[in-house]
């Protein structure tokens, strides 16, 4: 008897643009499933009690609208699923800031500065994912209320400016900042737009930012445990008040931090 293509279930199978969605495969045999969505494998995290792969999927905030595919396979009998997977357009809003200008409108030198900077950034998003090291659920790195909602579209001093890319919680400065999970740190940088910073790899292509900080307290390629403390809110940057801004990659794609917080509830 051949063996069975892969069991594979999904949390939704309608992804809008900058959210996520959570995939569970069972498989009859050990070894990571392989998994393929947008031309990248996601890298799945074993759950050994319950004999399962699970991983996040995740569709970018500016993701074309349309259908698209979802392959599934397992490598010792070859047996592959595909899946369709709905990316819905999704309205965010607008947001209105005024930040000294000297912050927006750049001087040839720290023009460089910030394009040297944003190529720091971009081979983040483009290496290549490890194994998963997360476990369990994402947890919040600190308990404030969102001030800077993930999704819209940013006029700064009146000029259109990139929608923001991820979420602004409040904090006094000084507050402790947690990693959201376990994970190495790639990152740690005092950069012009994000102030001091800390980008966290939790491998399986999930990586996390933590922005406009006072204090950085942790190093380069150092690991963390979920929870622990790795800075404290500040206002470095260009931020208009102590606060933190957290920022989540999967695969590369800028999706809701707070929407991966939630999701990942149903892992526990």
């Amino acid at each position: 008897m051949g063996r069975a293509e892969p069991k594979v279930t999904l949390s939704t199978t309608t992804i809008s643009q900058g959210q996520l969605g959570l995939i569970t495969v069972e498989v009859s045999e050990d070894g990571m499933p392989e998994v393929n969505w947008m031309g990248k494998t996601v890298h799945l995290a074993p759950d050994e009690k319950k004999g399962t792969w699970q991983g996040f999927i995740g569709a970018d905030l500016r993701q074309k609208p349309g259908r698209y595919p979802l392959l599934v396979k397992a490598l010792s009998s070859g047996k592959e699923k595909r899946l369709e997977i709905e990316v819905e357009k999704k309205r965010y809003g607008v947001r209105r800031l005024t930040v000294p200008k000297e912050m927006v409108d750049l001087d040839a030198k720290t023009v460089e500065r910030v394009k040297q900077e944003a190529k720091i950034m971009n081979a983040l998003w483009q290496a290549p994912a490890s194994e998963a090291f997360w476990q369990g659920s994402f947890v919040r790195p600190l308990d404030g209320d969102v001030v800077g909602p993930f999704g819209r579209s940013s006029i700064i001093n009146n000029q259109p400016r990139s929608p923001h890319s991820g979420v602004d919680l409040r904090g006094d400065k000084g507050t402790p900042v947690k990693a959201i999970n376990h994970g190495r740190v790639v990152l740690t940088a005092d950069h012009f737009f994000p102030g001091r910073s800390v980008v966290i790899d939790h491998g399986g292509g999930i990586l996390s930012m933590y922005f406009h900080l006072e204090k950085i307290l942790v190093k380069q390629d150092q690991k963390v445990e979920k929870g622990q403390v790795v800075g404290l809110v500040g206002a470095t940057g260009r931020a208009t008040g102590p606060h933190l801004h957290l920022g989540i990659r999967i695969n590369g794609a800028r999706v809701d931090p707070l929407s991966l917080v939630t999701l990942s509830e149903q892992l526990e």
